[in-house]
Order: structure tokens, then sequence, then C-alpha cells
């Protein structure tokens, strides 16, 4: 038999042998993620989500109130939207960030 043939098939089957042994040792490790802390974190967030889309809501709703009264219809209308966007992080910014990690934050 060849020595460089068996050289060089040895050489080829390094990586593969040391890849099966490194993912065996991975799978008898069974490696897990501590999440505790996250759920506190995630009501953290959430009630700033919260708090953002309250006072967004809140000032632009003042805004398109003076602009009305103004005069100014499209800065009205502008203000308008900004309510409806504090509105929408409101109803959908605490769903969106309980997905973040699959569990439900209540």
């Amino acid at each position: 038999m060849n020595v460089t043939f068996l050289k060089g098939s040895i050489r080829q089957l390094a990586p593969a042998t040391l890849l099966f042994l490194f993912c065996g040792v991975a799978r008898a490790a069974n490696p897990s993620i501590d999440l505790t802390g996250v759920t506190d974190v995630m009501k953290t967030i959430q009630t700033s989500a919260l708090l953002m889309g309250a006072i967004l809501a809140l000032i632009s709703l003042v805004f398109a109130i003076f602009s009305f009264v103004g005069g100014n219809i499209l800065r009205g209308i502008t203000g308008v939207f900004g309510v409806l966007l504090g509105a929408g992080i409101i109803g959908w910014g605490p769903a969106w960030i309980a997905s973040l990690t699959g569990q439900g934050v209540n």
C-alpha cells in the first residue's frame, strides 16, 4: 500500500472525525440556557413601550387639537397620525415584545 495515499486519506478524514467527536461531546454536555431574569426584563421593556405609546399619543393629540383650532388642517391631520401611531405602540408593542422570547409576559 502506498504511504502517501494513506497520509492523504488521514489528512482528509481528520476534520470530519474531529467534527463527529466534538458533536458527541457537545451532546453529552447537555447545554441549557438560563432564562430566569428574562421575564423581569421583558416586563420592564413592555411597561416602557406602554409609557412611550401613551406619551406619544397624548402629545400628538394636544398638537393636533391646537393645529386644528389654529386653522392648519394639514398639521392637524399629521398629529392625528401621531395619535394612531401611539395607539399602535400601545396595542401591538407588548405583544411584539413578548414574542421576542416566545413566552407570554403577564
